[in-house]
């Protein structure tokens, strides 16, 4: 038998107390989360790597829109910076690892249900963290040991002049983009209102463009329609949703 000073005991009260620190943190970390919408996938389980703050030259800090927030919320995000891009040099909208998104001057401009879904499409870039899941693939397909970097950006310098190692990577961006397109279209529907036909289908245009990107990671927009066009019904249920 041991008293509460036994040695024993002290090495019980320094497990149960190490355990309940442990414990009351995991808690904290996931509160500190808002619940995801019923519908939105859970969030990838695969390893997280580290990334230094993006480079975003000439951006400005932009204030969220109250529905932008909601939609990240509703994709179980709590943390995600706006930036406002110097020009539409690099397209309408893109992401930034792990958690920034950058809107051209043109994209602050499209009619709202629009702007509703290329908002929506990047922040489902960054819940399904889609730039891990690259660091990840590019690493492997570069024969590369495992966890040979921590650093999410050594990883992506892998694809730097590699036009082969991109090519193998196009199926797995073309599915990221197919993703987010239409998780991008339900988050702009239940938050925004937002039918399909006045969001995603309204901002493609049939015949423009190839795709573009490295090794055509974008699909071409005839394809994008037709693969969300599944989703309409989908949306307007969700639009019930809407706030009035």
């Amino acid at each position: 038998m041991f008293t509460l000073t036994d040695s024993a005991w002290s090495g019980v009260r320094y497990g149960v107390g190490l355990s309940l620190l442990l414990c009351a943190s995991f808690l904290h970390a996931h509160a500190a989360q808002p619940a995801a919408a019923v519908w939105f996938p859970d969030a990838p389980t695969f390893r997280h790597y580290a990334w230094t703050d993006p480079p975003c030259p000439g951006c400005s800090d932009l204030d969220p829109q109250p529905t932008w927030t909601r939609m990240a919320q509703l994709a179980g995000l709590s943390d995600v910076h706006f930036k406002r891009a110097p020009d539409d040099s690099e397209g309408d909208a893109y992401s930034l690892a792990p958690n920034v998104i950058v809107l051209s001057p043109s994209a602050q401009k499209l009619p709202s249900c629009q702007l509703a879904f290329v908002i929506g499409h990047e922040i489902v870039h960054i819940a399904q963290r889609h730039f891990d899941e690259d660091a990840i693939a590019l690493s492997v397909y570069s024969g590369k040991p495992p966890y040979w970097t921590h650093d999410g950006d050594d990883a992506m310098q892998l694809a730097n002049g590699d036009f082969g190692l991109a090519l193998k990577l196009s199926p797995l961006w073309k599915q990221q983009e197919r993703e987010a397109d239409w998780l991008g279209s339900l988050l702009a529907a239940q938050v925004c209102g937002c039918s399909l036909e006045k969001g995603a289908l309204a901002y493609f245009h049939p015949g423009d463009g190839d795709g573009g990107g490295i090794a055509a990671a974008h699909p071409p927009d005839t394809e994008r329609i037709r693969q969300l066009i599944p989703f309409t019904e989908s949306a307007r249920r969700l639009m019930a949703l809407a706030p009035r």
